[in-house]
């Protein structure tokens, strides 16, 4: 006898055509395949099985007529968000655990920092890499002055170095991966040169940071992304490095492609933000692999195959803009302009790898500032870090949390 699977009737399924009568129920999104993992969505035999299982009456016909490619074209309006075909449930893991209380015992989560720790010396039995910790302390200001009794306070100062970092690895690495955390910017912190959390992978996997600036990875040795404050327009965009990125003059050198563009994207200091980010790999010799970012709980942007639409301007990636594009081309040394429609090319996608070895299996909370002043202290607080293999969302509010909560960690 077939296995009775649930009826799939929660948010990590989704409509495939505007034509479909409900709203979800019938076809699981990449998003689903950890509640579900006998779905592969790229067969029939499982479409079948929940058929006669009755879980998924009107499948079949919206499969035939309106399955639509790997990437959707996207809307040209610059202000709204591409529709790819996988869009992310509403309320994610963080919705289960008011306060974040008991959250890292959930299977789905990978790694999880609350820093309600004894002394900043703690942080070594759970982070490989801890980089100036001179700088670091425990502060009691916390998210919503209530869900914690502690965070961490990096304060860097010019005298003293660029900042301090938090890295370790994620077990052998996973194929998709989200990163939440909370952050706070002092009203008086100067801008900042580089910023994580960031996500990435290693081929072989390192016990502390290892990224070069200024040049492309390999596709069988390294990628990553950041999410990060940009200089004094404090607007959040990513910074990610891989082995296709794009170039720019006079040389063709590679620093870290963004991809967001919105001036209205700006950060607010003296206040907690909610961050998230999604990695999602690629398969070998597929530009198929993914990116996502949240703010307070909102996408605010998602990047795959197909989706948005918007043109290169050599290292930035304009999302909802068309007409004429350029690039640096490597084997001319010189500008080659790209045509693109009214409304925009649609995204490539990404090919983060080139061997399926490689992986994100890294995270890495920092902050890097090089121009700071002498005497002046530059503060970031971060606090309820939370690493996983859906979506995460905002912390729900919840009874307060102390030191002395009997939470175990992993």
């Amino acid at each position: 006898m077939a296995e009775k699977w649930p009826p799939i009737t929660d948010p990590f399924c989704v409509r495939l055509g505007p034509a479909a009568p409900f709203e979800r129920g019938y076809l699981p999104s990449v998003a689903a395949r950890d509640h579900y993992p006998q779905i592969e969505t790229t067969t029939m035999l499982p479409l079948l099985s929940l058929f006669r299982t009755g879980h998924l009456w009107p499948c079949i016909a919206i499969l035939v007529f309106s399955a639509p490619s790997a990437g959707q074209e996207a809307p040209s309006d610059s202000n709204s968000i591409a529709k790819p075909n996988v869009p992310f449930p509403e309320k994610g893991i963080a919705a289960r655990y008011p306060g974040d209380q008991g959250i890292q015992k959930d299977p789905l989560v990978i790694f999880a920092e609350d820093f309600e720790i004894d002394s900043i010396d703690d942080l070594r039995s759970r982070w490989e890499t801890v980089r100036d910790p001179e700088v670091m302390t425990l502060d009691s200001q916390t998210p919503d002055g209530g869900k914690g009794a502690k965070s961490l306070l990096i304060a860097q100062r010019q005298e003293l170095g660029t900042g301090a970092d938090l890295y370790r690895r994620l077990d052998a690495g996973y194929e998709r991966i989200f990163a939440r955390m909370m952050v706070r910017f002092a009203d008086d912190c100067e801008p900042i040169h580089h910023f994580g959390t960031c996500l990435g992978g290693n081929y072989p996997s390192t016990a502390w940071p290892s990224v070069r600036a200024g040049e492309p990875t390999r596709g069988d040795k390294a990628f990553w992304v950041g999410i990060e404050p940009f200089g004094k327009s404090w607007r959040w965009d990513y910074y990610t490095y891989w082995h296709a990125m794009r170039g720019s003059p006079p040389r063709g050198q590679t620093w870290g492609n963004s991809f967001i563009q919105d001036p209205k994207l700006t950060i607010p200091k003296e206040k907690w933000i909610c961050v998230e980010t999604m990695v999602q790999m690629n398969d070998i010799g597929k530009k198929n692999g993914e990116m996502a970012l949240w703010i307070d709980g909102t996408l605010v942007s998602h990047l795959g195959p197909g989706f948005p639409v918007g043109k290169w301007v050599f290292d930035k990636f304009l999302p909802g803009e068309g007409g004429e594009g350029v690039r640096w081309n490597p084997d001319k040394g010189d500008r080659e302009y790209l045509k693109n429609p009214p409304e925009g090319t649609p995204f490539e996608g990404f090919e983060f790898r080139t061997i399926d070895q490689l992986n994100v299996n890294f995270v890495w909370l920092y902050v890097y500032i090089t121009q700071g002043t002498k005497g002046h202290a530059n503060r970031v607080w971060f606090d309820d870090v939370v690493v996983a293999k859906q979506y995460i969302g905002p912390p729900e509010k919840g009874p307060a949390k102390g030191p002395d909560n009997g939470k175990k960690r992993p």
